[in-house]
């Protein structure tokens, strides 16, 4: 089994970035370390910036509305301002990927690559963790060899937000696993899982 060597970043969707940004960066104590604007489509984007504080990451993403509603709008609407994802550390990404893909877990996309300044950077999402929730796992490698990247790179970003916005529109609403599979109805549960409130 492949090892997660901790969290990565939380994702945190919100409605004004300025206010977001200025809270973490000039009350919290936060460093921004990395940011991205119209980061998406010419259907939807985001504005984003991350944050940092020693090992702990938090993404900040507000939504741009074009020709559709942007997923992350679409998020707030749907949840409140929030948590989107966490994203895990692990030291081998496609590892992992078959080992989660050999107990049913489905992912959103294919893993992006891409390069910071400091070093190759691999991401993927999965679908939501449980019925109507919203809320997904990343993957991220960001150690290869000597080299580990440190912040983020804007066509990985652009390449997951894309797979996002390809089920929003297509009305996709899957879950990290089948939670209806024969795999799944032999495990005791107390209570059925059932949409978030």
């Amino acid at each position: 089994m492949e090892q997660t060597t901790g969290f990565d970043h939380v994702t945190l969707c919100v409605d004004n970035l300025e206010a977001a940004e200025f809270l973490f960066a000039k009350i919290l104590g936060f460093e921004v370390i990395w940011s991205a604007k119209d980061v998406g489509s010419d259907a939807s984007s985001m504005d984003t910036v991350v944050v940092q504080r020693g090992a702990a990451k938090i993404a900040l993403m507000q939504g741009r509305d074009k020709a559709g509603k942007s997923q992350i709008n679409e998020f707030i609407e749907k949840y409140g301002q929030g948590v989107q994802h966490v994203a895990l550390e692990v030291d081998n990404i496609e590892a992992v990927c078959r080992e989660w893909e050999a107990h049913g877990v489905k992912f959103s996309g294919q893993v992006k690559e891409g390069r910071d300044g400091f070093g190759p950077l691999k991401q993927r999402f999965t679908y939501p963790l449980f019925p109507n929730s919203g809320l997904f796992i990343e993957l991220t490698q960001r150690q290869h060899g000597e080299e580990a990247a440190r912040t983020f790179v804007r066509s990985t970003v652009e390449s997951l937000y894309k797979d996002i916005e390809r089920d929003q529109t297509s009305g996709v609403e899957k879950t990290i696993i089948d939670y209806d599979s024969s795999s799944m109805s032999g495990q005791k549960r107390r209570k059925p899982l059932k949409k978030a409130s």
